[in-house]
C-alpha cells in the first residue's frame, strides 16, 4: 500500500501538491487531511494510480511562484521545518535563498514540470489548474464539490523583492521547461520590477 497522503483510493483521485500554488487550500477543498507531501509523482505515486485515477495538478507563473516561496520562507513568523535547518533563514537575500535551496533542497520551488509527469507513464494530468484564474468549475462538477475554495497560507504579494537582474535571468533559465510547457512568458527585467512596485503601491 502506498503512503502518499495525496491519493484517495475511494474516490480514485491523485492530488499533486506543487509548492506555493495554493496547494494547502486545494487539499482542504478536495477533502484531504492535514498531512503534506511535496514529493514528485514518479517517486511517490504508483504508476497504476497515475494511469487509472484522476490526476490533479496546479501550476503558476514560475517567477511569481519562486518569489512567493522566498517571501513565505524568509518571514520572521515562518516556523516550518526549514527554519530549524537554517536558523538564519529570515536574513537571507534572494541570491542566498535560491543558491542554497536549489543546491541543497530539491522540494523547495523546484521546476513545476516534475509535478506534472510520471516517468513511467505517458499520461498527462487530467486537470491542470492555473493559479492565476483558479478555475475549478469542471473539477467541482466532476467530483460533486459545492463548497468554495478556502484561502489557506495566503501570503500578501505586496512586498517588493529586490532581485538583481542576473538572478532574474538565472531563474528564467532554471524554469525554462516550465515556460515551454505551460504557456507562461517571462517579461523584461525592468517590466517585472515595475510590476512588483505597482502591486506594492496598490
Amino acid at each position: 500500500m502506498d503512503m502518499n497522503p495525496n491519493i484517495c483510493h475511494d474516490r480514485k483521485i491523485v492530488f499533486v501538491h506543487n509548492p506555493k500554488v495554493a496547494g494547502t487550500s486545494l487539499r482542504d477543498w478536495l477533502g484531504f487531511d492535514e498531512v503534506w507531501n511535496h514529493g514528485f509523482p514518479t517517486t511517490n505515486t504508483p504508476v497504476e494510480c497515475w494511469n487509472d485515477y484522476r490526476v490533479i495538478v496546479a501550476v503558476r507563473d514560475p517567477i511569481d511562484r519562486a518569489l512567493s516561496g522566498y517571501r513565505f520562507m524568509t518571514r520572521e513568523k515562518y516556523v516550518g521545518s526549514f527554519r530549524s535547518r537554517y536558523p538564519d533563514l529570515p536574513t537571507w537575500d534572494p541570491l542566498t535563498f535560491f543558491r542554497k535551496m536549489f543546491n541543497e533542497q530539491i522540494f523547495v520551488v523546484p521546476p513545476q514540470f516534475k509535478y506534472t509527469m510520471h516517468m513511467h507513464s505517458n499520461k498527462a494530468p487530467d486537470y491542470l489548474i492555473r493559479f492565476e484564474n483558479m478555475d475549478l468549475s469542471q473539477l467541482a462538477q466532476d467530483l460533486d464539490i459545492q463548497k468554495p475554495l478556502p484561502r489557506e497560507n495566503a501570503n500578501p504579494q505586496t512586498e517588493v523583492v529586490d532581485i538583481a537582474e542576473d538572478l532574474y535571468v538565472a531563474l528564467i533559465d532554471h524554469y525554462k521547461v516550465d515556460y515551454l510547457l505551460f504557456g507562461y512568458r517571462p517579461v523584461p527585467y525592468r517590466d517585472f520590477m515595475r510590476s512588483q512596485e505597482k502591486a506594492a503601491a496598490a
